[in-house]
């Protein structure tokens, strides 16, 4: 299949040169903010378990919730981008983030999960439109390198979470710990409503239109659809992700269980393949942008995911654990920036395509994913051991590998040839 890209470089390269790196650094920032609250849970789950006498299914609700939240809203948000534009629609996201603010107020179980699930739906919208509004601002070959960026905001957010909460909620308590975080997601929200707008190109005005671009998103979702790539993408994704989620909810529990680790120290381990991730996206970025190829770095990242993930699950010690978590932290972040850079570069797509085929990559990928920690939980409960529900996740991260075998290549370089 020939690719292309579509042309919506910005017209004015003077402010607005500027303007797009302040849109960028508070897009980074926002969805950072989220991976704050998003995985606080986690060295946490200790404590909820007692607040709110939980089991360890019940606990890998809290990561499903947040889950189930990405896989109702990225449809949603498509249909709303279109409607009333991606940066209006990101303030909307920004502001259902902000719920978090509730969470710790929350007296039962049911509310704390009701607030993660609306936290759960902005953080959905958000990520599903950075895609679209860096395809708004940047140019081609700068793409891959902020998508890459972008990739790993969340991860820099729960990197700093996995690392501080436990000492922060030492001194403050595990509620008050939650406000502060909630707090900064609060703060960028507000920056967000301030500074925060659509590209001047003619392919964004036309996306907040009104009326008319909603009523043709019906058609723009079987146009999207009917391509094999979004499917592709959808499953490429849905892979490494329900790993990733698996991981980040209960490695700490299983190296706490078989290894008789501090909670501090078995925090650590999920901090460090996120850890990684930062410097790699910095890295990749780059290093995509001059290959001009897509496919080998995410077809080599799905069978690196596969293997360190083995070991860091199996292994038996910090011999296997660091070598494995620093392989790992390096397949997350080096498939990201170009599996959803390459959606930008299919013949015919627009902002308002990426939009529809991100939307239908997230619903996909965290509707395969949301009970990932779920099903761990339960295979915990029923076994005695987390490893046949973590082992059965990281076999199914090798789809990454497959996937990427299927897909066209959209670079400069396949292009050129």
């Amino acid at each position: 299949m020939t690719t292309a890209v579509a042309s919506t470089t910005p017209r004015a390269q003077g402010a607005a040169g500027q303007t797009r790196w302040l849109v960028e650094a508070l897009m980074f920032l926002t969805y950072a903010a989220f991976g704050l609250s998003w995985v606080a849970t986690t060295p946490l789950m200790a404590d909820l378990k007692v607040a709110y006498a939980l089991t360890d299914a019940q606990l890998g609700l809290l990561s499903t919730a947040v889950s189930i939240g990405k896989v109702v809203a990225p449809l949603m948000t498509a249909w709303l981008a279109l409607r009333v534009g991606v940066a209006r629609a990101i303030g909307i996201g920004s502001i259902l983030i902000c719920v978090c603010a509730l969470t710790p107020f929350t007296t039962n179980f049911q509310g704390f999960l009701a607030t993660r699930f609306v936290f759960g739906l902005g953080g959905a919208m958000v990520v599903t439109l950075l895609s679209p509004m860096v395809m708004q601002w940047f140019g081609q070959a700068e793409r891959a390198l902020v998508n890459s960026l972008n990739n790993v905001a969340v991860n820099t957010g729960i990197t700093v979470t996995l690392f501080a909460t436990v000492p922060v909620s030492g001194m403050l308590g595990w509620r008050r710990t939650l406000m502060v975080y909630a707090a900064i997601s609060l703060a960028l929200c507000m920056l967000w409503w301030l500074f925060g707008k659509d590209a001047p190109t003619e392919e964004a005005s036309s996306m907040a239109t009104g009326a008319e671009q909603a009523d043709a998103s019906a058609s723009g979702y079987a146009e999207v659809w009917k391509r094999t790539e979004t499917w592709l993408v959808a499953l490429a994704f849905a892979g490494p992700l329900a790993l990733y989620l698996s991981l980040n909810t209960w490695l700490p529990r299983h190296l706490m269980e078989t290894a008789h680790l501090a909670k501090a120290t078995a925090s650590q381990y999920t901090g460090l393949f996120n850890l990684v991730g930062i410097p790699t996206a910095l890295v990749m970025g780059i290093l995509v942008q001059r290959a001009g190829l897509r496919r080998p770095f995410i077809i080599g990242a799905g069978v690196v995911m596969g293997l360190s993930a083995l070991g860091l699950v199996f292994g038996g010690g910090p011999v296997f654990w660091w070598p494995a978590a620093i392989l790992l932290g390096i397949s997350f972040f080096t498939y990201t920036g170009p599996l959803f850079t390459l959606p930008m570069e299919l013949e015919g797509f627009t902002p308002r395509h990426v939009t529809l085929l991100m939307g239908t990559v997230f619903s996909f990928a965290y509707t395969v994913s949301s009970f990932a920690p779920v099903a761990v939980g339960y295979l915990r409960d029923l076994t005695g051991s987390f490893l046949p529900g973590l082992g059965m996740w990281c076999i199914f991260s090798f789809v990454l590998a497959g996937a990427g075998t299927l897909l066209p290549e959209t670079g400069p370089r396949a292009r050129r040839s």
